[in-house]
């Protein structure tokens, strides 16, 4: 199962997950987040890893399709997050799960978060046995309340992958160093078993 550790605002965090051998790190461009990193700061910071060893994600909220597609490109990202669809980029498509699954979804990979009021790294779940018999799963990141306490029920539905943001926090764009390591280290053992 791939992770994906999102809400990344410093290169010391970006390079314990890289160390840490997670595969994908999300910098938030929405300026109402409490995660929010510019542009500017968000290509520092990706020009400072080696990108053979992780993939990066860019979440775009508001943004028009021009400026996905330009902010893309500028800071040499491999996926953009998104929350409609958009051509010509690789994208992670978006649903904001309430109680029910979309109707249909884009080919390419899919990301299922909770409805909650604000959009993102709310610590919120949504009831898993929605998707038992959904037949994307190999292309399906489960996000929304995603932590240690619950990865061993998640893993059990296959999915291709996680994305974490607040249960590994010290404080919203501040993680921690402790509960990315507890997590990883959990994670393993249930490859093991």
């Amino acid at each position: 199962m791939k992770v994906k550790f999102c809400g990344m605002t410093n290169l010391d965090d970006v390079l314990h997950a890289v160390e840490l051998g997670v595969d994908l790190v999300g910098f938030v461009f929405y300026e109402k987040s409490k995660r929010y990193i510019s542009y500017k700061k968000a290509k520092e910071i990706i020009d400072s890893i080696d990108k053979k060893d992780i993939k990066t994600v860019g979440v775009f909220v508001d943004q028009s399709d021009d400026e996905i597609r330009k902010a893309f490109e500028f800071c040499g990202l491999d996926y953009a997050q998104v929350y409609r669809d958009i051509n010509n980029i690789s994208t992670i498509r978006v649903y904001r799960i309430k109680n029910k699954l979309p109707e249909s979804v884009v080919n390419g990979l899919v990301l299922f978060d909770s409805y909650t009021k604000s959009i993102g790294g709310s610590g919120i779940s949504f009831d898993l046995d929605i998707i038992k018999d959904i037949e994307y799963k190999d292309r399906l990141i489960v996000a929304g309340g995603v932590s240690i306490d619950n990865i061993e029920s998640i893993a059990r539905y296959n999915v291709f992958g996680v994305d974490l943001v607040s249960s590994i926090e010290a404080y919203p764009g501040k993680k921690s160093i402790e509960k990315m390591e507890d997590f990883m280290r959990v994670l393993r053992s249930l490859k093991d078993e």
